[in-house]
């Protein structure tokens, strides 16, 4: 499979009109792009979760890498729990973040936790191209 083939990217639709939001099957993976102005809430996290469960049911994929900005706002314990427990959508998910400005902490520790607990993998990383490749290896394709 030819992982540089951007012929076979298939764009899905925008969540949110301002361009903050993009689906994409990119050969052998999905793959999320988060804008600048992107914020999350339940609204908006229920409908990120059904793009992307569409995506990968679509394409038979188990690799999801996010890049783009950390959304804006806080978030509380209680819905890091339940954002961990959202990603158990797509069953056997292996979920890779490559986010500017990204600082790890408690919350994000515990999001990962959460997400495992659900057989849900996920990992934080400083660059795109460790992301990817960790997905490649790792992910059953």
């Amino acid at each position: 499979m030819n992982e540089k083939n951007i012929d076979s990217n298939v764009w899905l639709s925008s969540l949110v009109s301002d361009e903050n939001f993009h689906v994409q099957f990119r050969d052998d993976h999905v793959h999320v792009e988060l804008g600048p102005e992107y914020k999350i809430g339940p609204a908006q996290e229920n409908e990120f979760w059904e793009k992307v469960k569409a995506a990968c049911d679509e394409h038979s994929s188990k690799r999801l890498l996010v890049e783009g900005y950390v959304p804006s706002g806080e978030r509380d314990t209680m819905q890091v729990v339940e954002s961990g427990q959202r990603t158990a959508v797509i069953p056997h998910l292996w979920l890779a973040f490559h986010l500017k400005n990204f600082v790890p902490s408690e919350r994000s520790e515990l999001f990962i936790v959460i997400a495992a607990t659900r057989g849900v993998r996920v990992k934080f990383f400083a660059d795109a191209e460790h992301a990817l490749t960790w997905l490649r290896h790792n992910a059953p394709a």
